[in-house]
C-alpha cells in the first residue's frame, strides 16, 4: 500500500486504487497524479478496506477479480460503511453464472462501472461524471 499525496496546500481529491495487477495499478496511480488526484493504493480488497478505513478517500476504483478479497465483497462493505462513497468498479471480463461481473458491482453498489482495458480517456470521463 502506497500513499501518494503530494502536499501542496490545496485539497485534491483522493483516489484510492484497488488492483491486482501491479503494472495496472501503477499505470492508473500514475494517471491519476497527472491529472492532479492524489492516490492510495492497495493490492486487494482487505488491504483496499485498510486503506478506505484509514484514508477515507473521496472514490474508489476497484477491480473485481483479485486474491484475499475480491471486489464484489469489497464494494458490498465499502458501501454499507459509506453510502454516499464513489465507487467505481473495474473488471476484464469474466461471468460467474451467466451474470457480468461489472453488473453484479452495480447491484451492490458501485457507482459507475469501466472496462478493461481502458483509455486514459475513458478513466478521465467517468472520474468527470462522478464530479
Amino acid at each position: 500500500m502506497n500513499a501518494t499525496d503530494e502536499t501542496d496546500g490545496k485539497s485534491r481529491v483522493k483516489v484510492l486504487v484497488i488492483e491486482d495487477d501491479t503494472l495496472t495499478r501503477l499505470t492508473l496511480c500514475n494517471l491519476l497524479r497527472k491529472m492532479d488526484y492524489s492516490t492510495v493504493e492497495a493490492c486487494n480488497g482487505y488491504t483496499g478496506l485498510m486503506a478506505f478505513r484509514r484514508e477515507v478517500p473521496d472514490i474508489i476504483i476497484t477491480d473485481i477479480i483479485m486474491p484475499e478479497q475480491e471486489g464484489l465483497e469489497t464494494i458490498a462493505e465499502m458501501r454499507a460503511a459509506n453510502p454516499n462513497v464513489k465507487i467505481i468498479a473495474m473488471s476484464g471480463g469474466g461471468t460467474r453464472r451467466n451474470a457480468n461481473y461489472l453488473d453484479l458491482a452495480r447491484q451492490l453498489g458501485a457507482t459507475e462501472t469501466i472496462n478493461k482495458p481502458f483509455r486514459p480517456n475513458d478513466i478521465l470521463s467517468v472520474l468527470n461524471s462522478l464530479q
